[in-house]
Order: structure tokens, then sequence, then C-alpha cells
């Protein structure tokens, strides 16, 4: 059937309309809204570490608590763009700072922020905090280089500060899991309490059977747990997670990353290994494996 010239002219508007709203989509995704989230956050860091070096000071999180009273605390992770205030909305609405930056702005980029149900004056045994993986590394994407052992070396600790404390943090574990029943079992990593030693132990335990990086950092009962989640992409609706412990008073934050290794065969989500292939490693259980002097991770 022969297109008229009129036709044809209709169909080059649009094809033109279409064309130019796509490249303002794109370059409204992967320059004007990371630029603007990137000022918005350089203004809360000039706040926060005030006229201190940034990469030698702590800020004080009270100069903050006037811009916006959620705000709980400040992640960072030595040489990474990891560097930003914690978020945490009431319990009525845990998400709120999915997609808010901290002056309660809409925003792609979100916020990092508590999980609703943890407790930062008690404190939880485990701190949860979300982070959304964006295309320019920026919020919570920098984990997932903790994929290399390398990376890792080069980084393994993590400061995170409330107004009750600083902290360091030695990570123990960075693993990968499924969120949705069709991959397999779903390990809940989102606990913050624990009901006894022994749950705690064998949480912990859980967490470093999946690490991709035997991390040479001992663990007890006694110890916290900060756990940082983010979307993964090795499957639909992963995450990637990375969980370390508080640095013990007196303790050196000094971690002998000469130490640390690649786990040959960490436990993935069945649904991993059918795409991937590859076998699940045996499992016996915590009280086992202790007893039978296998985790060197453990210490009383």
């Amino acid at each position: 059937m022969k297109i008229s010239n009129k036709s044809r002219k209709i169909i080059f508007v649009l094809s033109v309309v279409v064309f130019v709203t796509s490249l303002a989509i794109i370059i409204n995704l992967c320059f004007i809204e990371p630029y603007k989230n990137s000022k918005t956050m350089r203004e809360i860091e000039e706040l926060y570490y005030g006229d201190k070096e940034i990469t030698n000071e702590r800020g004080n999180l009270v100069d903050l608590l006037d811009v916006n009273s959620d705000i709980k605390g400040w992640i960072k992770i030595n040489d990474t763009v990891i560097n930003y205030p914690v978020l945490q909305s009431e319990e009525t609405n845990s998400t709120y700072y999915l997609y808010r930056n901290y002056k309660k702005i809409s925003s792609g980029f979100g916020s990092i922020f508590l999980d609703s149900l943890c407790d930062i004056d008690k404190p939880s045994q485990n701190l949860i905090l979300h982070g959304h993986n964006m295309r320019d590394g920026s919020m919570f994407g920098n984990l997932l280089k903790y994929d290399s052992l390398d990376f890792y070396k080069e980084h393994p600790t993590i400061i995170f500060d409330t107004i009750a404390e600083q902290a360091d943090w030695k990570i123990i574990s960075i693993f990968k899991t499924n969120t949705l029943e069709s991959q397999g079992e779903i390990f809940n990593y989102l606990k913050i309490d624990f009901a006894n030693d022994n749950d705690f132990l064998n949480f912990v335990y859980n967490v470093k059977i999946r690490s991709l990086i035997e991390t040479p950092v001992d663990i007890s009962k006694n110890d916290s747990l900060i756990t940082l989640s983010t979307c993964s992409y090795e499957l639909d609706d992963f995450r990637t997670v990375v969980v370390a412990r508080k640095v013990r008073q007196n303790e050196n934050s000094a971690v002998a990353v000469q130490n640390a290794e690649i786990n040959k065969n960490p436990l993935m989500p069945k649904g991993y290994y059918i795409r991937y292939g590859g076998e699940a490693p045996k499992i016996n259980g915590f009280e086992k494996d202790l007893k039978d002097g296998k985790l060197t991770w453990y210490t009383e």
C-alpha cells in the first residue's frame, strides 16, 4: 500500500518527537539527576564536616538535626563515594526515604536509610541499612565492587557514627541472596535482634557460609553487626549484602587483609545454580562445625 506524503510527514514528526523525548529522558537520567544529587550531597557534607578535612576527620551529627531530625547517623567507606547521612522514618512509613533525599524532596537516588524496625538508641544487635545501587555508582552502588578481593583488601572497614557513638566496623561477609521464593529458600538476613546467643551465632554462621570472601575477622556472641543491603542483578530482585561487626572497645581497627581469601564455594540460592551452574557446599551447621574445629572466625 502506497503511503501518502502527508502520512510520511506525520510519521517523520512522530519519530522526531519520540527521539527528542527519549534523548531528554536519557540526558536527565544520566547527567542532570546525578548532578543534582551530587550537589545536594555536597551541601550536607559541608555542613557535617564543617572546616574539617573530610578525609581525616569525623563530622558532627548534632549540626544536622536542624536540617532533618530523621538523620540518625553517618556512613562512610574511605576512598569510595559512600559518604552519606543515614535517615530513618517512622515505622508506619518504613520506605519513606527510598525515593526522597534528606531534604524530604522526591529523588530517584533516595537516601541511605536505616530499617524502621531498628532501634538506634537501644541499639539493635544488627542495624540494617538500605540504599539504591545507582548507575553512576553513587549511594550503595560501590558495594558491588566488594565482589573483588582486591577491593575488599583496600576497604575492609566501614565507619558508621550515630548521635550516641562513633564506631568503626570490620567487614565479616559479602554475599548475594534472593528475595523471591521462586529462586529458592529465602535467607532472612534482615534480623535485627536475636532470641539468645545461639540464635545470634547461627545467624553469623549463615552469613559467613555465604560470603564471597573469607575475611580474617573474629566474631563473638557479644558483638554487634551492621548490614548494608542494595539491589544486585545476577537474578531478578537479587541483593548484594555487606555485613560488618563493630570494633570492640580497646581493639585496633586494622584488619590483617593479607590473610583474606576468595571463598571457593560460597552458599548461593538454588536459582543461582540453575542459571550459572555449580553445586551448593555441604552445610553441617554451627554447632557441628564448631565441634569439628572448622570455624576459625569464632571466638569466646
